[in-house]
């Protein structure tokens, strides 16, 4: 757990792990011919926190993702999130739980081709059901509003086969922010943005930590991300180790 300063004054508060591996262990393939993608991995992420995993192509980053964020699972260990072992839950659990608390950003983007920019971000949020007409304005607003603090008010009309690799990798962080998760898994989340554009998405990032203790983890070889992160730790070879940020770690500053 980590020790968060209390922004209304008095003690400092403490923020409760969202994530917990323990001896995690990821094999890809049987025999032979299988890959080890992890190996033993510890790794504990608290509410509200920003870590960084950077690591070279190859090095296990997606597959160490793919399990936080429960679209895949482990060979060997243990799972927690938000305080439940999912290494031991059924798919429809995990799928549940995935849903209500975390949010993604993948390489590939993932934008649904027959909708617009806007309602790709809307969609999570059309996902839990049914929405009264205040509720659903509601809603449309919100993904307008992410849209626009990511600088594309101009394109929220505009079909994914007219947006530029920037404006679609900003409309895929803007879908996993819209519901406010408590978690947001980000694959490269940077890679194609130029240097006002990652301002904007680290900004934004901020923002959610402070205002709704969302927690980030981040798969990237950007290192214009790492003056923003908590912690940067180091994937090679699926093994995780601290990188020298790690002794100088930025502390947690959320709302509470």
């Amino acid at each position: 757990m980590d020790t968060i300063p209390n922004l209304h004054g008095g003690p400092p508060v403490v923020a409760q792990a969202i994530v917990e591996l323990k001896g995690v262990h990821k094999r890809h393939g049987l025999g032979l011919s299988g890959v080890q993608a992890l190996h033993d991995i510890d790794l504990t992420l608290a509410q509200g926190e920003m870590v960084a995993i950077c690591g070279p192509s190859g090095s296990g980053k997606t597959s160490l993702l793919n399990i936080i964020g429960m679209l895949d699972t482990a060979s060997e260990g243990s799972v927690v999130i938000g305080r439940l072992l999912v290494s031991q839950m059924p798919d429809q659990a995990r799928t549940d739980l995935r849903s209500d608390m975390i949010g993604f950003v993948f390489q590939s983007f993932s934008l649904i081709p027959v909708m617009t920019a806007h309602e790709n971000v809307l969609l999570p949020l059309m996902l839990r059901g049914h929405l009264d007409e205040a509720a659903l304005e509601a809603a449309e607003q919100r993904a307008a509003d992410l849209l626009s603090r990511l600088g594309l008010a101009t394109q929220m009309r505009h079909y994914p086969a007219r947006l530029d690799p920037s404006q679609s990798q900003r409309v895929a962080i803007a879908r996993a922010l819209v519901t406010h998760p408590r978690l947001v898994v980000a694959d490269e989340p940077t890679s194609r943005l130029d240097n006002g554009c990652v301002r904007l998405v680290m900004d934004l990032f901020a923002r959610f930590q402070y205002e709704h203790g969302t927690g980030f983890v981040i798969s990237t070889r950007d290192q214009r991300q790492f003056s923003r992160v908590n912690r940067t730790l180091q994937l090679n070879e699926g093994r995780l180790s601290a990188t020298p940020t790690e002794a100088r770690r930025r502390p947690l500053r959320v709302q509470v």
